[in-house]
């Protein structure tokens, strides 16, 4: 389903009563209001999903970094990676990492000396690619925030996070049928999330 944050904002916006929008601009407190939690409620969505179709993979370029032992490699952090998943070579292994952020710059430590090593893990992908019950979630949250932020509908505004929190799951588990993850940690559904997509334990 290509879609666009204009979009998502304008159904959002029209569905809980915020005007027919051609642009974010047309209305100040939506303006405001996306300015304040769209970025972090879509980081959030993607960082806590680990979506298969959210993952790319990164060359990784060696730092001239002594790293203490065990480390051997030190190695820049891609700095379109929002979240690490792992770290694997030419043959297709998986190596042993760790994030680490140094004076120099945010990197990732391996035990292996290897010639290449790709970083892999999610990325912010684009309105465009998203998956349609993806989008989905990320219009509800917003409702939510529309809700309670422009009309003060704090019942209503809960009810559009349930509803997010519900389709997010079957977004997750779609999202899993459809793929092979590796890491059974990225299919964690018992995690909930605050009201405008803030998690709680």
């Amino acid at each position: 389903m290509a879609t666009s944050k204009i979009e998502i904002i304008k159904r959002a916006a029209s569905i809980t009563g915020n005007g027919s929008l051609v642009s974010v601009d047309d209305n100040a407190e939506v303006a405001r209001l996306v300015d304040e939690h769209y970025e972090a409620i879509v980081s959030d969505a993607l960082v806590i999903g680990g979506y298969p179709w959210a993952r790319r993979s990164f060359l990784l370029s060696r730092l001239d970094i002594d790293p203490e032992p065990p480390w051997r490699v030190v190695w820049q952090r891609p700095t379109a990676l929002m979240m690490l998943h792992y770290v694997v070579g030419e043959n297709g292994v998986q190596t042993e990492c760790e994030e680490r952020d140094f004076e120099q710059a945010a990197a990732i430590l391996t035990i292996q000396d290897c010639p290449k090593l790709w970083a892999v893990g999610t990325t912010r992908v684009s309105e465009g690619r998203w998956p349609a019950d993806f989008a989905t979630v990320i219009q509800k949250r917003m409702e939510a925030v529309f809700r309670k932020g422009i009309s003060e509908q704090t019942t209503e505004g809960n009810r559009d996070e349930a509803v997010a929190d519900d389709r997010e799951i079957r977004a997750l588990v779609r999202s899993q049928r459809s793929g092979t993850a590796r890491d059974a940690r990225e299919w964690d559904l018992t995690k909930r999330r605050r009201p405008s997509g803030i998690l709680r334990g």
